[in-house]
C-alpha cells in the first residue's frame, strides 16, 4: 500500500472510512480484503493526520466481521485513551484559567481552535488538541502581568501572543488571532461551563486563515483533521454562509477558503454551499496545499523546491491570490519579518 501522501485522498482507505463514520457515507465494503498490514498502514496514517480516534469511531460502526484484527484494535485502543485522557485534563485546565482569569481580571475566556472546534464533533474528547488557545486581545498585557507576578513563565517569541504552562498544559493568550495586524472585530457567545467562544462564521474566518497560513508561510501539509474540522464548521446548525463570505471578501482567503469547502465536497461526499472559487477544480487544493515534501536540512533545496512549485502551479496561484507566489510569499514574508523585528 503506498505512503498516504503517495495517493489521492479519495482513494485513501483512512478517508472512506471518516466519510462513512462522520458523514453519513456508504458502507466501505472493501474492509472484509485488507490485509493485517493494510490496517497498519491505516492506523499509521490516521496518527499521521490527526484522527486516530475519529478512526476508531468509525471502525466500531463497522460489523464485526469487517474490523481490524485484534492486535491493530489494541493499537487504537490505546491511543484513544491517551486521547481521551489528554483532552480531559486539558479541558480541566482550561475551566481553572477561564474562572481564573475571570474572578481576578474580569477578563473572559474566549476560546478559540481546540475545545472550541471539538464542540462541534459527534464525540468532542476524540478531537486531537494541542495547547489551550484564548483570545483575549487588549487584556492580554493584564493577564502577562498577572501570571508573572505569580512566578510563571511567559514566553513572548510570537508579538500575537503570550504562552505560558498552566495546570500543566500550555496556554497561548492571543493578542491578535491574524498574521498581518488585520483582524476584525471579534464577537463572543457562550461555550459552556464559563467559557466563550467565537460565533461559527468567525471561528471559520479565523481556521481559514490559520490553516492556509500554515499551509503557504510553513509549507506544513493541510491535514485531514483540519479538513474535518472546517467541515463541521459549516456543516454545523444556522451556519451563515452569507457572513462568511462578507469576512473573507477581499481578504487572501477568499478564494482559498472557497476552495477548501469544494474539496470538502467531493472527499467527505457533503453539500456545503461555496462559491466557486474562480474556476478552480477541487483537486488543485490537494496539489497545492496538501502535497508538500518532508522539510529539507538545506535552505537551498528548501527554496528551489518551493519556487519550482510556484512556477508549475503559477496561474493556480494567480487565481487565488490575483498575484505571483513570489511575491505573495518571497517579498511579504520578508516585510512582515521585518515588521514584527521592528515592533518586538
Amino acid at each position: 500500500m503506498p505512503r498516504f501522501e503517495e495517493k489521492t485522498l479519495n482513494e485513501s482507505t483512512l478517508v472512506v472510512l471518516l466519510r462513512y463514520g462522520l458523514f453519513g457515507g456508504e458502507m466501505p465494503l472493501a474492509m472484509s480484503r485488507m490485509s493485517d498490514s493494510d490496517w497498519l498502514d491505516v492506523f499509521v496514517s490516521s496518527r499521521q493526520q490527526a484522527v486516530t480516534a475519529l478512526t476508531y469511531d468509525a471502525l466500531l460502526k463497522l460489523p464485526v466481521g469487517m474490523r481490524p484484527p485484534r492486535k491493530v484494535l489494541f493499537h487504537f485502543v490505546s491511543i484513544v485513551q491517551t486521547i481521551e485522557e489528554d483532552n480531559a485534563n486539558r479541558e480541566r485546565a482550561l475551566v481553572e484559567f477561564a474562572a481564573l482569569i475571570g474572578k481576578e481580571l474580569s477578563v473572559p475566556a474566549v476560546v478559540v481552535k481546540g475545545s472550541s472546534l471539538a464542540g462541534y464533533y459527534p464525540v468532542p474528547g476524540h478531537r486531537e488538541c494541542g495547547d489551550n488557545d484564548l483570545y483575549t486581545g487588549t487584556r492580554t498585557d493584564d493577564i502577562e502581568k498577572y501570571m508573572r507576578d505569580r512566578g510563571y513563565e511567559i514566553d513572548n517569541e510570537d508579538v500575537r501572543h503570550a504562552a505560558f504552562r498552566f495546570g500543566g498544559k500550555m496556554f497561548e493568550c492571543h493578542r491578535q488571532l491574524l498574521y498581518h495586524n488585520d483582524d476584525p472585530q471579534w464577537s463572543s457567545v457562550p461555550l459552556r461551563d464559563g467559557l466563550m467562544h467565537l460565533p461559527a462564521e468567525e471561528e471559520a474566518f479565523f481556521v481559514a486563515k490559520h490553516i492556509e497560513h500554515h499551509a503557504v508561510f510553513f509549507n506544513e501539509p493541510v491535514r485531514l483533521r483540519d479538513l474535518i474540522d472546517w467541515s463541521m464548521l459549516l456543516a454545523s446548525e444556522n451556519f451563515d454562509q452569507d457572513r462568511l463570505d462578507e469576512l473573507k471578501r477581499g481578504t487572501d482567503v477568499e478564494h482559498f477558503a472557497d476552495l477548501m469547502t469544494a474539496y470538502c465536497n467531493e472527499l467527505f461526499g457533503i453539500g456545503i454551499k461555496c462559491g466557486a472559487a474562480n474556476g478552480l477544480s477541487p483537486q488543485v487544493f490537494e496539489r497545492l496545499y496538501m502535497q508538500c515534501p518532508e522539510r529539507h536540512r538545506l535552505a537551498m533545496v528548501r527554496v528551489a523546491r518551493r519556487s519550482w512549485k510556484y512556477l508549475r502551479y503559477g496561474r493556480e496561484y494567480r487565481k487565488i491570490y490575483g498575484q505571483s507566489m513570489f511575491r505573495r510569499f518571497y517579498i511579504n514574508n520578508v516585510i512582515n519579518a521585518i515588521r514584527n523585528r521592528m515592533t518586538q
